[in-house]
């Protein structure tokens, strides 16, 4: 499939809406993103959730529940953060290198389906629910052309979403005692909270740099 003139552009504008003005409503994505990073590394690394799982919140955070230690548990704290900016980046490494943008959406798809098997309370089974409703709409429904102009958004709004974060980890992170990921990383391994900060701010401005870049670039 060739890519049309400015759909990268046009669909990084739509993006950019989604993660600025619109983050009031769209930030629920990104969290989901953020937990599932959580969950997914730390399963795969041995660690065992609690009866809790996770939680999707209202204002925008939540939690997975896991236990785990060593240094299954620093890769685990890590993959939050920079989980949907993971995301983001291997869509775009599919997208540039030929596959066809329905996997990347059943890629999300399948993602956000594990995500909302882990999920306990309420209001993230509505999250999740919706995210899946809608991933799996586009990828059993929609056109091609849809689908490719949904997976530019959607890897877009990925990369973006996960720079985003970053500033509202900055505003906990001067709460004494929050229990960010921030603190969580300067107790498990006595190195500064605000060196963790950093490092999640360069992952994340990084991948959407170069994930960005490569989009812009590469024709579908």
């Amino acid at each position: 499939m060739e890519q049309t003139p400015g759909l990268a552009w046009t669909t990084a504008v739509i993006a950019f809406v989604l993660a600025m003005p619109l983050w009031r409503f769209s930030m629920y994505a990104v969290t989901l993103a953020h937990e599932g990073g959580h969950a997914l590394i730390g399963l795969l690394l041995g660690g065992k959730l609690e009866k809790q799982k996770i939680r999707l919140n209202r204002d925008g955070g939540g939690a997975t529940h896991i236990h785990i230690g060593g240094l299954g548990r620093f890769f685990t704290l890590l993959a939050g953060y920079l989980g949907p900016s993971a995301v983001g980046f291997a869509g775009v490494q599919m997208l540039v290198h030929g596959f066809d943008p329905q996997a990347v959406l059943v890629m999300s798809l399948v993602f956000a389906v594990f995500v909302l098997i882990l999920t306990r309370n309420a209001f993230g089974l509505l999250v999740a629910g919706g995210t899946v409703a809608l991933l799996w709409l586009v990828t059993t429904r929609a056109q091609a052309e849809a689908q490719l102009a949904v997976a530019y958004v959607w890897v877009w709004f990925m990369l973006m979403g996960g720079s985003r974060q970053i500033p509202h980890l900055y505003q906990g992170m001067l709460k004494p005692n929050n229990g960010s990921d921030t603190e969580l990383l300067q107790k498990h391994t006595h190195i500064g909270d605000v060196v963790w900060l950093f490092v999640f701010w360069l992952g994340t401005v990084a991948a959407l740099v170069y994930g960005g870049a490569l989009l812009l670039r590469h024709p579908v």
